[in-house]
């Protein structure tokens, strides 16, 4: 039938169940001739219902179109059909209705009903609708246009048919999803209306459309839909600027590494073209005396010397350009700043479409704050980096593609300077791309055991959140998270000569397992151990204490000839002079009746009257024999002096020679002699 090719239907899936449409318009009702007041769209539908039909309420709404004399009605089913259902409407007036064609007119009153039928399915008649036409007229289709943009607005006009109201809706190009605006702006019949749609997006292209209403609240059809580019905006925060000196190959030159954050892939509301970066010595005061430079990535490079350094940056669009940030920068000042420590990446998908950041602040200065960066590995110059506070330790990551992998980095910033970064690739699914293999022993003494291994990239696409180094012994266990800023691990207070089990876990999945004993004598493993260059020192060491001693012992030292006194008569190159000299003047030795009447006995040289005899030149010494202790004996107090020498003169005790010929003996004997006198004198004289 005619009829098909103007009704229109269609099946939305709408959660649990499905929408019908269905128009037709007066030309293609047909007369039941067997009841005058009804006209359907298929003669078929003339007859009584099936005996198995179904009637349901199907939320049977209709309208009417004045222009096209037609009558459109939706309603919705709570279960799909097996097949696709032939659908058609049933009009029936209060009186009889003498030409089909004409049913559809204003003043009519129809009771409207559904029927939808397939092969497998029964018969489903819908529950008769009312409808006084007169008050179901749908208002004709308005025409919007546009009136002009902001860059966070578009005002639109358009000119109603009724009483009544209207509504809006808008959408980004390229999303399917429409904005309701929220207001319903009141209208008269052909009256001219404007509305100003706000809380867009910066050069962002959006599409409008508007309906209307009457006194029957039957909307009309949604207009034709208009596009518009909203314009740009002036960035209206300065960019969040860091820096990093680097040293050249010369040492005198520097590289300064400039570094911001761009929010237009993360957001678009803040569109920017490019950056305008101005740097110059401090000692250069005129502003012609600045250099600079336009670039469109996020970091710039620039040449400097020591010094002090101004620098700014701003962010600029077709709008113009936003407000600078300022650093002042002294080359010599700057230190290496440490990167965060223990960086991974866990995967939240399917729940949320991002992932997990987390990191382990670094030890060193305050850190301000921290930036987030995801880049695509495929398009690196396609980035995009979040900022978080200084006290955050993860942040997550929206508006990731489901597939391909991004290289993710997180840059401390300590007040104006960029920490050196560390990066890790991750994928939605997966998390982070990176697995700790090759798991080996490294070194074990009698209490510690040290542990390596090497991360590469992942071999197979699973998901790790984690892994975990295990040493356990029974109840004895110690563990260890992995992290990819490290490569060996040391577990201490171990018991000496005793089996351990070690195990590398991925999500307490084990990877690898082996077994590692303790050693029972320490400084074995200690020497076995030792670097070559300990080992040499030590060896030199000892060399050189051996050496000490043996020379030490078998070469004593000696008192030097040349400085001392006892070895000059050895180097004196004449010695018959030495010889001339006396070592002892007996004069000065005389002794004179010190005793006066207690002493008999008087030591003195031999005067000229008590030695008349010529010395002999054979006399060498005076010895002992000479002596007789015997005739020493003291005398009686009434002995006279005179009596004595008398008898000291015959016996002869003592007879000393003073030749010039005699020898060096011969005076080290006359000095003894007078020594051995004196000792015997002195006690005779107390």
């Amino acid at each position: 039938m005619d009829v098909w090719a103007l009704a229109t239907w269609m099946v939305l899936d709408l959660l649990c169940g499905f929408a019908h449409e269905v128009t037709v318009r007066s030309s293609d009702l047909k007369p039941c001739i067997e009841d005058r007041k009804v006209c359907v769209m298929n003669p078929q539908d003339c007859g009584p219902r099936s005996p198995s039909a179904i009637e349901q309420s199907l939320n049977l709404s209709c309208y009417y179109q004045i222009a096209q004399s037609s009558v459109t009605c939706e309603w919705s089913e709570t279960s799909a059909s097996v097949g696709l259902p032939e659908v058609s409407l049933i009009f029936r007036s209060r009186k009889i209705v003498y030409s089909c064609g004409a049913v559809l007119n204003p003043v009519a009153t129809l009771n409207i009903t559904a029927k939808m039928s397939s092969v497998m399915d029964p018969e489903i008649w819908s529950q008769p609708l009312t409808v006084h036409l007169y008050n179901a007229v749908k208002p004709s289709q308005p025409v919007l246009t546009v009136l002009g943009s902001t860059p966070n607005s578009i005002n639109v006009t358009w000119r109603s048919t009724d009483d009544g109201g209207c509504r809006l809706r808008y959408r980004a190009t390229g999303t399917r999803t429409w904005t309701q605006a929220a207001d319903t702006v009141p209208a008269l019949e052909d009256q001219t209306l404007t509305y100003s749609i706000g809380d867009l997006l910066p050069f962002t292209t959006y599409g409008a459309a508007v309906a209307c209403r009457g006194d029957s609240n039957i909307w009309s059809n949604w207009s034709a839909e208009v596009t518009v580019r909203t314009p740009d905006k002036i960035p209206s925060r300065p960019v969040e600027v860091c820096y990093t000196v680097e040293k050249t190959g010369s040492g005198r030159s520097f590289l300064l590494r400039l570094r911001w954050q761009d929010r237009t892939p993360c957001d678009p509301g803040s569109r920017v073209l490019g950056y305008q970066v101005s740097y110059s010595p401090e000692r250069k005061k005129q502003l012609q005396d600045a250099v600079m430079v336009n670039v469109t990535d996020v970091t710039a490079l620039l040449p400097a010397e020591r010094g002090k350094f101004s620098v700014s940056v701003r962010a600029y669009n077709t709008a113009g350009f936003g407000p600078a940030a300022r650093l002042c920068i002294d080359i010599q000042r700057v230190t290496s700043l440490p990167p965060v420590a223990n960086l991974w990446v866990s995967s939240s998908f399917p729940a949320r479409n991002a992932v997990q950041v987390h990191w382990q602040h670094p030890s060193g200065p305050p850190v301000s704050r921290f930036y987030i960066q995801r880049r695509p590995e495929t398009h690196p110059s396609i980035g995009c980096r979040i900022t978080v506070d200084s006290w955050n330790s993860a942040a997550l990551i929206e508006d990731m593609g489901l597939e391909g992998s991004y290289a993710i980095s997180v840059i401390p910033v300590y007040d104006q300077q960029c920490g050196a970064s560390r990066s890790l690739p991750a994928s939605l699914r997966h998390g982070a791309l990176m697995e700790a293999v090759q798991m080996k022993l490294t070194s074990v003494t009698m209490t510690t055991v040290t542990v390596s291994w090497v991360w590469q990239r992942k071999s197979r696409p699973v998901r790790v959140n984690g892994y975990q180094v295990v040493l356990r012994r029974g109840s004895e266990v110690q563990t260890a998270s992995l992290w990819p800023d490290q490569w060996e691990h040391t577990f201490y207070h171990l018991k000496p000569n005793t089996e351990y089990s070690l195990v590398l876990l991925a999500d307490n999945v084990s990877r690898h397992t082996t077994s590692v004993k303790t050693d029972f004598d320490e400084v074995t493993v200690v020497a076995a151990a030792a670097p070559p260059l300990l080992l040499a020192a030590i060896a030199f060491i000892i060399f050189l204490l051996s050496r000490t001693i043996c020379k030490s012992y078998f070469f004593p030292v000696n008192s030097s000839t040349w400085s001392g006194k006892m070895g000059d008569w050895l180097m004196n190159p004449t010695p018959q002079e030495t010889l001339d000299k006396k070592f002892l003047d007996i004069e000065d030795f005389r002794v004179l009746d010190v005793l006066g009447d207690k002493g008999p006995i008087l030591v003195a040289p031999r005067p000229a009257r008590l030695f008349k005899a010529e010395p002999q030149e054979d006399t060498a010494a005076v010895t002992l024999d000479s002596v007789r202790l015997s005739e020493l004996v003291t005398e009686p107090e009434n002995s006279a002096n005179d009596s004595f020498l008398h008898k000291l003169e015959e016996t002869s005790l003592l007879h000393l020679s003073e030749s010039s010929e005699q020898t060096q003996n011969t005076h080290t004997t006359r000095e003894t002699d007078y020594i051995f006198v004196e000792q015997i004198c002195l006690p005779l004289t107390q």
